[in-house]
């Protein structure tokens, strides 16, 4: 009998070790895949397409002051936002690569044909229809050479399915002392809004100046006939020394990026619900 015992309890023992065992190995397991569900995409705007269209080009050189031009800003910007971009998933269609206006892109003759169709569709949509769209429409008014290069960029964005349109472009005004981004879009889009307002909450705080909202219903060309969400970002003053230096600073352009790409990320959250 006293060999019974020792017996007994060693294979008690074995037993509550091998109970144990498995006991670590799923709360293991289970703490494995809490985390997996939780972890954030490192690719968030993975099959996404985003049209960037730096603003002017060409013969457009857009504002100016101490001797830059809003043409080299907004591309450089876009630059580096496309690639910031492509790093968080999305495919990215710039409008131009190069100092062009892309005014030879679309013949008067297209962008009539284009308009009379546009004008046609908002008349059966009873919706408000711009001045110059209708004049051109109707014959009364000639298309103005700078709306061909601004069509151009729309085709662009269409060819390539893209989601969204991101117009970068920087402001001016006569007083250095106005400063800040703000963010355009179309006011009977609301998508254009959201989208306007998603980027604003984080390039707002990054460049402030204007009085909220930062985010304004605006009837540039670009916004009003676009078919997919767009909008105008209006980076900051080219007229201010601080909001130019930010711009053209390595560190600021980066920053101007991230901001951009955390209020797409918000936006497509937001409306994909």
């Amino acid at each position: 009998m006293r060999l019974v015992r020792p017996t007994l309890f060693v294979i008690l023992r074995k037993e509550k070790l091998i109970m144990l065992s498995i006991f670590f190995i799923l709360t293991l397991c289970i703490y494995t895949l809490r985390g997996l569900s939780t972890k954030v995409p490192e690719k968030p705007l993975s099959n996404r397409i985003i049209a960037v269209d730096p603003g002017h080009g060409g013969m457009d050189s857009g504002s100016s002051h101490s001797g830059y031009y809003e043409k080299d800003l907004t591309l450089d910007l876009a630059l580096v936002l496309a690639k910031q971009l492509e790093a968080a998933g999305a495919t990215v269609i710039l409008t131009r690569t190069t100092d062009t206006d892309l005014i030879d892109l679309v013949t008067i003759e297209e962008e009539i044909r284009i308009t009379k169709e546009e004008y046609q569709k908002k008349l059966e949509e009873g919706t408000r229809i711009n001045a110059l769209d209708k004049g051109i429409a109707l014959g009364t008014r000639t298309p103005p050479l700078y709306r061909l290069g601004l069509r151009a960029r729309l085709l662009i964005a269409y060819q390539h399915n893209a989601d969204i349109l991101v117009s970068i472009h920087t402001n001016h005004f006569r007083s250095s002392s106005s400063k800040g981004a703000v963010t355009l879009y179309y006011q009977s889009s609301e998508k254009s809004k959201l989208l306007a307002e998603r980027i604003q909450d984080h390039l707002g705080p990054l460049r402030p100046g204007r009085s909220h909202p930062d985010e304004v219903a605006d009837d540039f060309f670009i916004l009003r006939v676009s078919q997919i969400p767009a909008v105008i970002v209006e980076v900051g003053f080219i007229s201010n020394k601080d909001d130019r230096e930010f711009m053209l600073s390595d560190q600021g352009s980066k920053e101007i990026a991230e901001a951009i790409i955390q209020g797409i990320i918000n936006y497509f959250s937001e409306s994909d619900q």
